[in-house]
């Protein structure tokens, strides 16, 4: 944990000279995800949202693309996803993703570990300097959304790095399953779809924000395993039938509703 603490004093100093640009569930994804957390805050982790951040948490979800390739933060690309295999969490280096990565692997170099840790440490914010809390805040509001998307998880068994054709078009799975708010929800604002897709019960929020970031990856892995299947190596998206279009909507804006639901889930626990 001293280690890890280290890190995040060391990434302060660049917070604000990042060049702006955007992967993941790419910036409209990230940001309805925060969008939807924003909407959940209990007052005082609104409170302390404004504090840290100084803008909502839909304004700070992409930060952490923003800075991956810099010097200073490459060491965190490894945190964006996580590789399954034997029933255990590791980097997904070591369980098929062919990303470059330029600093030494380290075991707990993965999405799941990463959020766990910076929970809690955060759960002591009023001990720690209000830069390493919006350090830490940034983090866990990315990693949150990138562990729903179903091209961060990567399992031993199952090819991932992958092409498929859009329009004729050679494309990454990966980076069509990343634009998949985009592509399907096209001229919806963010209250559009939070207000007519989004909303759920006390009863159901909390039965969808059970366990943690761990459990919630497992609890994901039937749809990532599904979209693999729905889209295969080779494949041409635009013939595919309206049933496929269908449930890969309904699967991906199902992963951005709970992944905003369960980002409020952990601020409002560390705020508490």
């Amino acid at each position: 944990m001293k280690r890890f603490s280290r890190i995040l004093v060391l990434l302060l100093a660049v917070v604000v000279l990042m060049p702006q640009c955007a992967y993941g569930w790419n910036g409209k994804g990230h940001a309805v995800i925060g969008h939807i957390a924003d909407c959940n805050l209990t007052p005082k982790a609104r409170r302390m949202c404004q504090k840290y951040l100084g803008s909502p948490i839909s304004h700070n979800a992409s930060w952490m693309d923003k800075v991956r390739y810099t010097d200073a933060y490459h060491h965190t690309a490894r945190w964006h996803s996580v590789g399954i295999k034997d029933g255990k969490f590791m980097p997904s280096d070591l369980t098929g993703s062919k990303a470059r990565y330029e600093t030494p692997r380290q075991e707990d170099d993965h999405g799941v570990a990463k959020v766990l840790q910076l929970q809690k440490q955060l759960r002591d914010y009023r001990k720690l300097s209000d830069s390493t809390v919006t350090v830490g805040l940034k983090l866990i509001i990315h990693m949150v959304g990138d562990l729903h998307c179903p091209g961060h998880t990567f399992f031993a068994d199952q090819p991932q790095q992958y092409h498929i054709k859009v329009g004729g078009k050679r494309t990454h799975y990966h980076s069509n399953m990343d634009r998949s708010f985009h592509n399907f929800n096209q001229g919806v604002s963010y209250d559009e779809f939070y207000n007519d897709k989004c909303r759920m019960t006390k009863s159901e929020i909390k039965a969808l924000c059970r366990g943690d970031i761990a459990a919630w990856v497992w609890g994901n892995e039937a749809m990532f395993r599904e979209c693999y299947k729905l889209l295969p190596p080779g494949v041409e998206y635009d013939d595919q039938p309206a049933e496929t279009h269908r449930r890969l909507k309904e699967i991906t804006d199902r992963l951005h509703r709970d992944a905003g639901y369960r980002l409020a889930h952990i601020i409002n626990e560390i705020f508490r």
